[in-house]
């Protein structure tokens, strides 16, 4: 260590006692030649030379290592001090020697005693000073114990805190499904205090389902998450439909535990309620209106093609023609109140969901368009297609709207129609590809609307609720459609349904 990076107390403390040291080895080598002393035998030289140079020695040599021994600089000026307390005990004991004396060596009982007391009080300042070296490190450390704890308790508190924040329940289950942590919207949903919650498993919080809410953290600590929605009974005994999810993750001891949040969804299950029984009345009016509007307008078709019999030939070119115009939209009109009772029935009249072979529902609608097939010569490529779980009424319905399509809107070139499948997950995506006229991509949402047409009666012919009839219907199957298309490339129409357990990949 160089003199610049010395400490005050490390100058002090080392520099007193390698001078100290260096004073006796000199005092030893010159001791003949002092003029003060009386003695200056070979004899004494040499016992001087050992019991002096010996211990002058050792403090030089200690005082030079102390840096690399286990005392902190700051406890220097301890062994220094020790090593004065042991020149002045060597003193004291000069005094009493000279006293008795008739003729004391007072040069050589002081250069030895005060040497050894030295050495003496070197030793026992190390040992002072490793102790309090030792007491200052634990001291060191427990503050660090104690500050690592405040930042943990305000580490804590902060958490608590945040969590408290959250209108959201938070919990932590164990695997028995005990309460191990839970925020402040727990005890404000359910009215039960702290200490209630922490004897209470999951279990007391659910009245009729709690087989249902004890099988979900079954279940989570199974597959690693839980996603559940159930109602939870309050002190009062009300119930409040919650959702639930949460993931495992092991805590503080290693062991595994569930953590999640849980929300209040009263407000959406109220929504879903409501738009229920709206779209029940809806479908009820939507059957009713199609239904009893179907005997009105059998009635106007019926008299119109009466008329165009008997008095067809009284009549001249133009009512003719707006005779035919009549008879036309009496049958679009026909069509639009069929499509809308086929919309009303997809929930009310649907058969339940059960393993389905697409090629056995696409080979039935084939020869239902054996004519419009015959009529457009097309190019069909129907790859292997699944089993699923769909009504196949309903199915055939989807596909016969889209393959038709792709025939109609195939332009002037024979139409090319591809149709296959791919696995995603538990669903299939099936699609039906076309290189027809195509659609544009600011029409490709509004396709599937009720009534929605992009092209005039006397361009294609259809009611406009074809395609809204096939997203009932894949809606109904917990599925999705759409289009992928570009203006005279041709379009894609895919949808999702799901795979049936038995299916043969």
């Amino acid at each position: 260590m160089g003199l610049r990076g010395w400490t005050y107390s490390d100058v002090v403390g080392r520099r007193f006692v390698v001078a100290l040291g260096g004073i006796f080895v000199a005092l030893v080598v010159s001791y003949p030649y002092l003029p003060v002393v009386t003695d200056a035998s070979s004899n004494l030289w040499i016992v001087l030379g050992v019991l002096v140079g010996i211990p002058g020695l050792a403090l030089l040599y200690g005082g030079y290592q102390l840096p690399q021994s286990d005392i902190r600089p700051e406890l220097y000026p301890t062994v220094g001090e020790w090593c004065l307390r042991g020149i002045l005990v060597g003193l004291a004991i000069v005094i009493p020697i000279v006293l008795a004396s008739d003729d004391p060596d007072i040069v050589g009982n002081t250069l030895l005693l005060t040497a050894l007391g030295s050495f003496a009080g070197f030793g026992a300042g190390r040992y002072d000073a490793r102790a309090k070296t030792r007491r200052l490190e634990l001291q060191e450390t427990v503050d660090q114990l104690e500050t690592s704890n405040e930042r943990l308790e305000r580490h804590r508190q902060y958490t608590d805190d945040i969590l408290d924040a959250i209108d959201d329940v938070f919990y932590v289950l164990d695997e028995s499904g005990s309460l191990k942590r839970w925020n402040r919207s727990l005890s404000k949903v359910t009215g039960y205090t702290d200490e209630e919650i922490s004897s209470m498993t999951v279990a007391d919080f659910f009245d009729e389902d709690s087989d249902v809410a004890t099988a979900a953290v079954r279940n989570g600590f199974e597959s690693g998450s839980v996603n559940v929605e159930i109602s939870i009974r309050t002190k009062d005994g009300d119930t409040v439909p919650f959702e639930f999810v949460g993931s495992t993750l092991e805590d503080t001891s290693g062991d595994p535990v569930l953590a999640g949040i849980g929300r209040d969804v009263t407000d959406r299950v109220e929504r879903e309620r409501r738009l229920k029984e709206s779209n029940e009345r809806l479908e009820q009016f939507a059957y009713a209106a199609s239904h009893d509007l179907q005997e009105p307008l059998r009635m106007v078709s019926s008299y119109l093609r009466l008329l165009e019999r008997r008095y067809s030939d009284d009549l001249d070119e133009d009512a003719r023609e707006f005779l035919e115009f009549a008879v036309d939209g009496a049958d679009r009109m026909r069509d639009m109140i069929y499509g809308l009772l086929a919309y009303s029935r997809v929930e009310t009249k649907g058969e339940p969901l059960e393993p389905v072979d697409l090629n056995e529902v696409v080979g039935d609608v084939l020869e239902d368009l054996d004519v419009q097939i015959t009529e457009s010569g097309p190019d069909i490529e129907i790859e292997e297609l699944p089993r699923v779980m769909g009504d196949k009424g309903q199915l055939r319905q989807v596909f016969q709207n889209l393959i038709s399509n792709a025939l109609e809107y195939s332009g002037n070139d024979p139409p090319q129609v591809r149709i296959s499948a791919e696995r995603n997950s538990s669903t299939w995506e099936v699609s039906v590809r076309d290189e027809g006229i195509g659609i544009e991509p600011d029409e490709q949402d509004r396709i599937f609307e009720v009534f929605q047409r992009l092209h005039a009666p006397d361009e294609y012919e259809g009611s406009g609720i074809g395609l809204a009839l096939c997203e009932r219907i894949v809606e109904r199957h917990g599925g999705d459609i759409w289009v992928e298309s570009e203006p005279g490339e041709g379009s894609t129409f895919s949808f999702t349904l799901p795979a049936a357990d038995d299916r043969s990949e």
